[in-house]
């Protein structure tokens, strides 16, 4: 799991230095460059990173399970294979065949809303996710889950709807201070779940 949290990191130092292009290109003398799209492209990636991060996580646990060094929980055993998947086990390695299965299975969900996040984390391990979380945050798990929705809500308006108003047509304001505080959030909730499932 230490990969996928070090790609994680990586992913995050990513919208960083995109983050420190807008900043730096947001000064007077270049008041007529308009750096909001920067910082919307910051939102949509960190949401990216986290996602990503948690397909990597669940997919390696997974990945333990099946190899005996983790405990199975209920929705592992439960979880649905294909029947191209028993018969292909016993033609290939047996772990590249699981690995295939859980990536074709998993890969074309998203894992950013609260629930979803928790859905994956159950496929290897029953923590009580968001009550750890909140613990480990020091905040409550509502405020942490209302925050992750209203991040992924403007995700969702800057991927789908251009991130603009529909009544007047506007784009949405956008500032240094919603990145950062987006870019910080990610960051924290990506380590406090690494550090809780690893």
């Amino acid at each position: 799991m230490n990969q996928a949290f070090s790609q994680f990191l990586t992913n995050v130092e990513e919208v960083k230095k995109i983050h420190l292009i807008s900043t730096s290109l947001n000064v007077p003398t270049s008041s007529i460059v308009d750096t909001s799209s920067i910082l919307r492209s910051c939102i949509v990636l960190s949401i990216s990173a986290i996602d990503h991060l948690i397909h990597e996580l669940t997919l390696i646990g997974m990945y333990e399970i099946f190899n005996g060094t983790r405990p199975a929980t209920p929705k592992y055993s439960s979880f649905n294979v294909s029947l191209g998947f028993m018969a292909a086990i016993t033609a290939a390695p047996p772990l590249v065949t699981f690995e295939n299965e859980i990536r074709k299975n998993l890969g074309w969900q998203t894992f950013q809303r609260p629930e979803k996040i928790k859905d994956a984390i159950s496929l290897f391990s029953t923590l009580q996710l968001w009550q750890q979380v909140a613990i480990s945050m020091a905040d409550s798990e509502m405020n942490i889950k209302n925050q992750l929705n209203l991040i992924v809500d403007r995700r969702n308006m800057i991927a789908h709807e251009a991130d603009i108003e529909p009544i007047f047509k506007t784009k949405r304001p956008i500032s240094d201070t919603d990145v950062t505080g987006t870019i910080d959030f990610i960051e924290r909730l990506g380590t406090t779940i690494y550090n809780l499932v690893k």
